[in-house]
């Protein structure tokens, strides 16, 4: 059966002591992936200025969106780092609203930090040997301005592992001046000070330029 309106509705409806299982009836087979999605971009259009909802409603609907991507991470139906991702484009959706996020902000960026399994320096010499591969390689998938689908990456973790943090930096910007902890400020702030010695730098940039317009991908 498509997923539709209806079963959001009725997934709000539920407790959350109740939302394993009613996700165990509606997907027998599994839950498929994109139904977190679907969940996401429904409070999104909640939370929009243009959906009509009233301050309350939309406070709710936050609550709730951060509460789902953070019960589908605890089920393994979500990586960390895509729940990152999803929950901060809610929180800066909501903050455009003036809907109150108190701890949100924070939560997330702890959610962020828990994700991330390299250290400083790893993530510097995973950032050395992407450069390289884009300089070196012919088969090279970098382009200079946007990171390629995870699937298309180097068989690389480190890479891999680096591109996700850049995705939740990306994604966390917008909030960095909401965090209430003073901590987090400083351990997230260490992060966004590596941003510019992570880039792939002027020479890998144009060669990935180059290699764009030889194979015609615009």
């Amino acid at each position: 059966m498509p997923i539709g309106r209806h079963d959001y509705l009725a997934f709000r409806a539920v407790p959350p002591a109740g939302r394993r299982d009613w996700l165990r009836e509606r997907f027998p087979e599994g839950v498929p992936v994109h139904w977190w999605f679907f969940v996401a971009e429904a409070v999104d259009r909640t939370l929009s200025p243009l959906s009509g909802a009233s301050p309350d409603e939309r406070a709710q609907a936050l609550r709730f969106g951060v509460d789902v991507m953070k019960h589908a991470v605890s089920l393994g139906q979500l990586g960390q780092t895509r729940a990152v991702v999803v929950i901060a484009g809610l929180l800066e959706r909501a903050a455009q609203t003036g809907v109150p996020a108190e701890g949100e902000v924070d939560d997330v960026v702890r959610l962020a930090l828990e994700a991330i399994s390299l250290d400083a320096q790893e993530a510097l010499a995973a950032a050395g040997r992407r450069r390289e591969e884009v300089l070196t390689s012919e088969e090279s998938v970098y382009r200079p301005d946007a990171s390629p689908p995870q699937a298309e990456l180097p068989e690389d973790d480190g890479i891999r592992e680096l591109v996700e943090i850049e995705e939740m930096l990306s994604a966390l910007r917008p909030l960095s001046g909401h965090i209430a902890d003073a901590g987090l400020r400083d351990r997230i702030g260490a992060w966004y000070a590596l941003e510019d010695r992570f880039a792939l730098g002027e020479a890998a940039s144009e060669a990935a330029l180059r290699r764009r317009r030889r194979t015609g991908d615009t």
